[in-house]
């Protein structure tokens, strides 16, 4: 009966020890994923994906807003950019765009406020 109740024992140990050794290459393995994550993207990656923005104005405040031009519309579901559009950023103030096909504005964020947003993501 000793027998049988030491190799028990060391089955209970031996599992033990194996579910913990796997929990531990788990944690491992999430913490790589979280790194791999949070890799940190070029400024202008950034700015390719985060500098244009589709929005609805009310018509009453068309009226105050400067547009700086017309632009074809492309379908938001295609997430288009910057390149989509043939579009650069200006330094300190967002740009607005009518478009073509499209009761919707499209608003590109000015470098200024691209930088600071970059810089908090980097945080």
């Amino acid at each position: 009966m000793k027998v049988f109740s030491s190799g028990l024992s060391v089955l209970m140990i031996t599992f033990m020890l194996s579910f913990s050794v796997d929990a531990q290459k788990t944690k491992h393995d999430e913490i790589k994923v979280e790194a791999v994550q949070t890799k940190q993207i070029s400024f202008e990656t950034y700015c390719e994906q985060n500098a244009i923005h589709l929005m609805d104005i009310p018509a009453e405040k068309l009226s105050g807003i400067t547009f700086a031009g017309t632009l074809n519309y492309i379908d938001a579901k295609k997430q288009p950019g910057l390149k989509e559009y043939g579009l650069t950023p200006s330094e300190k103030e967002t740009l607005y765009y009518t478009l073509n096909g499209s009761d919707k504005i499209l608003a590109v964020q000015s470098l200024f406020v691209l930088r600071l947003n970059y810089a908090n993501s980097k945080k």
